[in-house]
């Protein structure tokens, strides 16, 4: 993951980290913050697939968040005719800061969708989670009930019908969004609170939502290694124990979903496009960041009227 890591950061670390740090200190006393994400992968009649990500600053209450989405989009993107004016000018007023990843199909990511790369890796994180039981006694039981779902999964693994491609899209997704955790962390010091919230789909249902032992795992392992014990510690996380129930934030993430949808429909080679998300949200923003994660590299792109890679 080393590679994976560093390809990102120092691709990130050019001029979207500016672009990052210059939001982030328009909320300098904000001690509270989280994350919407979605994604589409594998969808044949879309152009790419994308991940995004969305992080908020926690100044509003959920419902007041949702109620201000709500009245300026009601619907998700599948639903949606149109965009509304309002909607877009929105995107653009520094109120949240998406990062969004558009992978090609072969890029250093899909790694993780080889068979043995995952086996050997949930074989590691059994070990490793077995160890901090002894290392970190006051949370050994809860490592202790990682262990017990990772072995569970592994045993799963062994039968035909297992579906190593979604597990490889748990562990992609999971790795990006542990990325962003360490990279809000790494530069915004007074963070006391944080949550990943999730859409509702096929990686969040998997294998009773697993992916949240993944996360918790592949995000303290990058801040421990890059950052501190403490600084770490001084982060209170918060994990939805039953995503499919909890509604609370889907007006929130429909702002990563029109987001991703944008650029999911947007051809690279062709330049067809979702002209209204492409043109009023997504190109010439300063609270959003594409990269390209391709086969021995990661490239920014930012959209004026033509594309252009940094």
């Amino acid at each position: 993951m080393d590679r994976v890591f560093s390809c990102i950061d120092k691709t990130i670390n050019k001029s979207a980290i500016n672009q990052f740090v210059n939001f982030l200190d328009n909320f300098s006393d904000v001690t509270k913050w989280f994350m919407c994400s979605d994604y589409c992968i594998g969808d044949k009649n879309k152009a790419n697939d994308v991940i995004s990500f969305v992080l908020f600053p926690y100044i509003l209450d959920f419902d007041e968040w949702n109620g201000l989405v709500n009245s300026l989009q009601k619907t998700d993107l599948k639903h949606c005719r149109n965009v509304s004016d309002s909607f877009c000018k929105f995107t653009k007023q520094g109120f949240f800061f998406s990062f969004n990843f558009i992978l090609r199909k072969k890029n250093i990511l899909y790694r993780w969708k080889d068979k043995a790369s995952l086996d050997a890796l949930l074989s590691t994180y059994i070990d490793m989670t077995k160890r901090w039981q002894i290392t970190t006694p006051n949370n050994a039981e809860s490592y202790k009930e990682i262990t017990k779902k990772l072995q569970h999964l592994q045993n799963d693994s062994k039968q035909k019908s297992f579906n190593y491609n979604l597990f490889g899209q748990v562990i992609i997704v999971c790795y990006l969004a542990g990325y962003l955790r360490y990279l809000l962390l790494k530069e915004k010091n007074n963070i006391e609170l944080f949550s990943w919230l999730s859409d509702r789909d096929s990686i969040t249902n998997w294998k009773n939502g697993i992916y949240n032992e993944f996360y918790h795992i592949i995000s303290h392992c990058i801040c421990e290694n890059k950052l501190s014990h403490d600084r770490e510690n001084k982060v209170q996380d918060i994990y939805l124990e039953d995503v499919q129930n909890n509604l609370f934030y889907d007006g929130l993430n429909r702002i990563a979903d029109f987001i991703c949808g944008g650029l999911a429909d947007f051809n690279y080679e062709t330049g067809k496009k979702q002209y209204v998300l492409l043109e009023d949200v997504i190109s010439d923003n300063d609270f959003l960041i594409i990269l390209d994660i391709m086969e021995h590299e990661v490239a920014r792109i930012t959209h004026h009227k033509t594309s252009v890679y940094e």
